[in-house]
């Protein structure tokens, strides 16, 4: 079966300022949750913990209080993109709303993030779901070397949030990715999440939690295209990542975040090391050679061809894809604001691995709080020989401690420039390259953002939902349930059934079609 469903959940990061003090952000994100309630057309989530949208999309309120947009079922890379676009812009109408309701009026901020910088280490998801009909104990073997290793395109840059210094990386969210294999999502988690709750029926259902929010709509693309054709090959018995099988996956993953080359060699059984780009190349022609194969989905050829433009930027090095990826655009903004402000960039891996081992030497909990330089080397220091150590180090190399306490000073101006890189609105970075004509990260067909805010995919059960909410959410919503699978009403004891995810027709029964599901 050539169609192939997919989708894309984004949790927000909100902020708000009334005046000089903070708004406690539980009580903002409820009101801002009641505004949707009271502003979008909508039938109430059967959980009772969010809405599901006239555009089949569902808002809700996650756990640690993020707000998140799930995108309705795609059957396309423009769909996923343009309608992650559609949940960007619904919730910067939302929280522009809720700030001129408050009075005074409220100053608020909202950021598609993947990490906080603060040292709470909390980590913002941006999760994908794949629909497939793949054994379980297959799809790691074939999806894990390309989860590890699509982060030279996918990767959303940044820093290392669990560092006191400051160490680029190309994902900051892999920092927090713990084990290989894990069920889990909120700790512990997995380069592969073995979750499985289908959410249809049929199928099984394949959920992503490694990735993270992007800006580049080129990214975005190829991120999900890549992915879904990825899972096809797999569910079509090609055994995809059979040759490029990685000796330690997460040494792997630390490794491809923290090379803005993307030519470090990584461990392969049986193949010596290979490249995240060559691994990447590796299903890329895998891919290719079955383009005409009646398994592969009819917009194959256009990712195939976006995925090679990638690959053959970022072989040219960070500096070709600094305009078209998120990561190498950071790179370039954070290497222009570091020579504005006299810090060397290229000392950073120094006094980054001193930090590391001064913090390890003193037991202090890898938390990404600022570093007690002064604690540590000022008088009676509590690791004198470490201390001696750098020390010594430093003299030969002619570096002095004041050039570390500038490090640790700019900090913090750096972690709010990739906060703010992220920010949706006029405010943001990331937006105002892009009205400014710098960017080149355009997908053609990714359009009609607009038109994707109130009107679901033209296919499938998405389709379905949208229209059937559209109907009975002005007059009737709260007396209508909505799940991923139905549509139910207690008080008329009517369900839609949408366990069939390519449903063309409605089809109303009696009672639920199942008990109430929670993400997409």
């Amino acid at each position: 079966m050539a169609d192939r469903l997919f989708g894309i959940e984004t949790e927000y990061a909100i902020s708000g300022m009334q005046g000089e003090d903070p708004v406690e952000r539980q009580a903002m994100v409820r009101q801002l949750l009641d505004l949707a309630r009271r502003t979008l057309p909508h039938v109430n989530d059967l959980s009772s913990s969010g809405l599901f949208l006239e555009n089949a999309a569902r808002l809700y309120l996650d756990c640690g209080l993020h707000v998140e947009y799930s995108t309705p079922e795609c059957v396309n890379p423009w769909d996923a993109v343009r309608h992650v676009e559609a949940g960007h812009r619904t919730m910067l109408r939302l929280i522009e709303g809720l700030a001129q309701e408050r009075e005074p009026e409220l100053e608020t901020g909202i950021f598609r993030v993947n990490v906080d910088y603060s040292g709470t280490g909390s980590t913002w998801g941006c999760h994908e779901s794949y629909q497939h009909r793949v054994p379980d104990d297959v799809l790691p073997t074939h999806l894990i070397p390309h989860l590890v290793t699509r982060i030279a395109y996918s990767g959303a840059g940044g820093f290392d949030p669990l560092c006191s210094g400051l160490r680029f990386t190309l994902s900051p969210r892999a920092s927090h990715i713990e084990r290989t294999i894990s069920s889990e999502s909120t700790g512990d988690r997995g380069i592969y999440h073995s979750k499985d709750e289908p959410l249809c029926s049929g199928y099984s259902r394949m959920h992503v939690l490694c990735g993270e929010s992007l800006c580049s709509h080129a990214a975005m693309f190829v991120k999900v295209g890549a992915t879904s054709l990825v899972v096809a090959m797999a569910e079509a018995g090609l055994e995809p990542g059979k040759d490029v099988q990685l000796v330690s996956p997460l040494n792997a993953l630390r490794t491809v975040a923290s090379d803005a080359t993307c030519k470090r060699p990584l461990k392969v059984k049986g193949a010596g090391r290979m490249t995240a780009i060559e691994i990447q190349r590796h299903y890329l022609a895998m891919a290719e050679a079955h383009l005409a194969d009646e398994f592969m989905p009819p917009w194959a050829a256009t990712v195939c061809k976006q995925w090679k433009r990638l690959l053959d930027l970022l072989d040219a090095g960070p500096a070709a894809s600094a305009r078209v990826l998120d990561w190498p655009t950071k790179l370039a903004l954070f290497l222009s604001h570091a020579s504005r402000r006299g810090l060397n960039w290229d000392r950073l891996p120094f006094w980054n691995a001193a930090i590391d081992r001064m913090s390890a030497a003193m037991e202090l909990p890898p938390t990404g709080e600022p570093f007690p330089l002064d604690a540590a080397i000022s008088g009676e220091t509590p690791i004198p020989k470490i201390v001696c150590e750098i020390e010594a180090m430093m003299r030969r190399k002619g570096y002095a401690w004041e050039e570390l306490r500038n490090v640790l000073a700019l900090r913090a101006e750096f972690l709010a420039l990739d906060v703010r890189f992220g920010q949706l609105g006029p405010q943001g970075l990331f937006t105002a390259l892009n009205d400014g004509g710098i960017l080149d990260h355009a997908v053609s067909g990714v359009d009609n953002i607009e038109h994707a805010m109130v009107n679901p995919p033209n296919t499938g059960r998405a389709k379905l939902r949208g229209a059937v909410i559209k109907r009975i959410a002005s007059d009737m919503a709260g007396e209508w349930y909505c799940d991923w699978q139905q549509i139910f009403s207690p008080v008329y004891g009517r369900c839609l059934d949408l366990s069939d995810p390519f449903a063309q027709s409605e089809s109303w029964h009696d009672e639920l079609v199942r008990e109430p599901a929670t993400t997409w």
